[in-house]
């Protein structure tokens, strides 16, 4: 059932209502029951490859400019495994410039201007820290994992890491926990000494229903029974009828049930066991202690 059905149907019960006012209410009823739970239909992961820093060897240089932003190479190869948001060092020194854009496999710009001194024929490297999985419907990620799961810091912590060290993969920050646009992007610490591939796991993105066409990713009855609730209550309010009180009240009772049956349903999708059984241990040792399935006296 789309936003177009669901106003209609709303609209026969509540004729004082304008169709573009159900239609908030609809979406505001939406919104409040996928933020009222952590639905694991809403859980998903995938996969975000982590780039290897790049150093460069005894054929590749590049030249540099004071209050120049432009860089340019000798034997490089830019284009292959470098791209905008990288940084990049320039001989041994420790502070990093942020790349703007990758012109050829011989030029890239920098989005500051080199403070150094003119220099020909510097060695380099250049690192990515920061990700996003190339999927476009992220609202939060809850957790990465390679081999195990990486620890979760703050942006803080990872700043305050030595930048130069390398290696597998072992921490991550989160920039925003969630975001409007459904990307979300994360930092990784320390550099990859290497290339990786990490498993992201993540809470969907839902956006509004907006268009008549659109349809809930749930069950919409659940939706319609919600935003009717809402509806009967605004319709006392325009015409103060004691009746649409007590059909609120009818609604309401609607709502809840149909609430505790997706709540039934949902739990029932997920791959967390409904029951657990006595470890007969005095400790928890670690989040998958208490939660094996079926299992008797450990």
């Amino acid at each position: 059932m789309n936003l177009r059905l669901m106003a209609l149907n709303i609209r026969e019960f509540c004729p004082f209502l304008s169709i573009p006012v159900i239609k908030q209410r609809i979406n505001v009823r939406y919104k409040q029951i996928i933020g009222a739970e952590d639905w694991e239909f809403l859980r998903d992961s995938t996969t975000v490859k982590l780039i290897g820093v790049h150093t460069s060897t005894s054929s590749e240089t590049v030249t540099v400019t004071e209050d120049s932003t432009a860089v340019l190479g000798v034997g490089t190869t830019f284009t292959t495994d470098c791209a905008a948001g990288d940084y990049f060092l320039v001989g041994t020194e420790d502070q990093p410039y942020v790349v703007s854009s990758v012109t050829d496999n011989l030029n890239l710009v920098l989005e500051q201007v080199y403070g150094g001194a003119t220099t020909a024929g510097a060695s380099f490297s250049y690192y990515r820290l920061i990700y996003s999985p190339t999927i476009a419907n992220v609202g939060q990620i809850t957790s990465i994992v390679y081999q195990g799961p990486l620890y979760e810091v703050s942006e803080g912590w990872i700043n305050a890491r030595g930048r130069t060290s390398t290696g597998s993969p072992s921490h991550y920050s989160v920039f925003s926990k969630t975001k409007g646009d459904g990307i979300v992007s994360f930092e990784i610490w320390p550099i990859p000494d290497a290339d990786y591939v990490v498993t992201v796991f993540y809470r969907k993105y839902v956006v509004d229903l907006t268009t008549d066409t659109d349809e809930p990713v749930f069950r919409p009855e659940l939706i319609e029974a919600g935003a009717l609730w809402d509806c009967y209550r605004l319709s006392f309010a325009t015409t103060q009828n004691p009746a649409f009180i007590g059909l609120a009240r009818d609604a309401k009772m609607d709502y809840v049930g149909l609430l505790r049956d997706a709540l039934i349903e949902d739990v029932h999708t997920s791959s967390v066991p409904t029951r657990v059984r006595d470890v007969s241990g005095d400790y928890m040792y670690d989040n998958n202690f208490l939660t094996k399935h079926d299992v008797g006296y450990l």
